[in-house]
C-alpha cells in the first residue's frame, strides 16, 4: 500500500499482557511511522463477544485468563502512539 501511496488505516488489537507492553507498542509505532500513507490508527480493545461461541463448540477460550481492557489502558496506549507521531483516533 505504501508503494501505491494509497491511504491506509491501521488497527491495533490491544490485549492486556500481550500487546500492551511498552516494547510491543514501541515496535508498532516504529513500524507504522515509517509508512508515509497511514491516515489513521485505530485501537481495538480485546472484547469477549466470542466467548459464547467457544462454549457452544465445547472449546476452551484461549484468552479466558486475560484481564479486561480498562479505559485507562486504552488512554495510555493512545497517548503513547500519539506522542510517537501516529494519527490515532
Amino acid at each position: 500500500m505504501a508503494q501505491r501511496d494509497q491511504a491506509t488505516w491501521v488497527r491495533y488489537v490491544l490485549v492486556p499482557g500481550y500487546t500492551d507492553r511498552s516494547d510491543e507498542v514501541d515496535a508498532f509505532i516504529a513500524t507504522v511511522s515509517a509508512l508515509p500513507n497511514v491516515e489513521r490508527v485505530e485501537i481495538l480493545p480485546l472484547h469477549t463477544l466470542g466467548v459464547a461461541k467457544y462454549e457452544q463448540l465445547g472449546m476452551e477460550y484461549p484468552l479466558a485468563a486475560t484481564p479486561a481492557v480498562t479505559a485507562e489502558l486504552v488512554r495510555s496506549v493512545r497517548a503513547r502512539m500519539a506522542a510517537g507521531g501516529l494519527p490515532v483516533s
